[in-house]
């Protein structure tokens, strides 16, 4: 997977698509794409199926999702959002469950809302079992999380520095922040064990 700022895609698309064949990237996740709805065929790649939200009402913005045709992938629909913008697919494969991927873009002059967040939390816990679910299931407390991010006086994030100018302290940074979020996911979860597909039907029908 391939998490990409373009700042304009349009004038970008050709190092977006070398980098995918380069590295055979299944997914990528665009953001800042700058594309208008007046473009909708804008910007696609061989082989790969692209999503799109586009900022409308005002200049640049956008997200996008590409993901390889051969990918059991279906696009969702995300519900409204006030600060975060975002286009997302729902994954799904034979030895796991459905997992929702979201291209995230928060524009710097926006705040983080924990509205927006919880929305897009949410939208993981849509799906029913399957036959090919794992019989056991991880419970994350969301709004625990939600909380939990809210606390900016902790070790980890007390160790980045304020001026961050080279691509090791870049790279410091984003190591730093995704150990704090999914240190705070597992803190916030528990493991419980997954219904079956029988036991979610209505108790009023009979199995044979």
């Amino acid at each position: 997977m391939l998490s990409y700022n373009a700042c304009g895609l349009a004038s970008s698309i050709l190092e977006l698509e070398q980098c995918a064949l380069e590295y055979s990237v299944d997914i990528i996740l665009v953001q800042e794409t700058f594309l208008k709805p007046k473009n909708p065929k804008c910007c696609k790649l061989n082989n790969y199926v692209q999503l799109r939200t586009d900022r409308q009402g005002a200049p640049k913005g956008g997200t996008a999702l590409y993901y390889r045709q051969t990918l059991n992938c279906s696009p969702i629909d995300i519900p409204p959002l006030i600060n975060l913008e975002a286009t997302g697919c729902r994954l799904t494969m034979s030895s796991h469950g459905a997992i929702i991927i979201i291209s995230v873009y928060l524009p710097p002059k926006k705040e983080l809302l924990r509205s927006d967040v919880e929305t897009l939390f949410a939208l993981g816990d849509a799906g029913l079992p399957t036959e090919n679910s794992p019989k056991n299931k991880t419970i994350t407390s969301w709004r625990k999380v939600s909380l939990l991010l809210e606390e900016t006086d902790t070790p980890i994030l007390n160790n980045i520095p304020d001026n961050i100018e080279t691509t090791d302290e870049i790279d410091y940074a984003i190591g730093a922040l995704t150990n704090h979020i999914a240190t705070v996911i597992e803190d916030s979860s528990r493991r419980s064990r997954r219904p079956t597909v029988a036991e979610n039907y209505p108790k009023t029908f009979a199995y044979f």
